[in-house]
């Protein structure tokens, strides 16, 4: 099933410092998932988190295209479910008054399920974002 979702979210923040946590190793850790990034176009990488049973989920990514610091593109695949097809995520960043407007654009095709687990998720990770843009840890990031 084809999909595509839509989050958006204004963070009292410049846009570099938002870019930063967007495209740091650290950082991404914190709010995201661990990762072995490198912001570099044709850059493969891997995310990894619980998989809530005890074991680890590892994404298979690439950056498709990265336009410092107003967008950036990554593929996106479950190790393992690459028949799949990679997914797309997107995330553009705009100066507003007072802060930066992030929106993430996931899309692709897959079951309704795991759409979903996506709808549900990426408003937990842009809002663990702001945690960390904001100097505080991200709560619930899982390891």
């Amino acid at each position: 099933m084809k999909f595509e979702i839509n989050f958006e979210r204004v963070y009292p923040h410049p846009p570099e410092k938002v870019w930063q946590a967007l495209t740091d190793r650290a950082a991404l850790g914190q709010w995201l998932m661990e990762t072995d990034f490198v912001a570099e176009a044709g850059r493969a990488f891997r995310m990894w988190c619980s998989d809530g049973a005890g074991g680890k989920d590892t994404y298979l990514c690439a950056v498709r295209e990265i336009d410092p610091p107003t967008r950036m593109v990554w593929s996106w695949v479950l190790d393992g479910r690459q028949e799949l097809g990679e997914t797309l995520v997107e995330f553009r960043l705009e100066p507003v008054a007072g802060g930066t407007r992030l929106q993430v654009t996931h899309s692709g095709d897959r079951d309704p399920e795991t759409i979903e687990r996506f709808k549900g998720g990426w408003p937990v990770k842009v809002a663990q974002l702001a945690a960390v843009l904001d100097g505080g840890d991200a709560p619930g990031v899982a390891r």
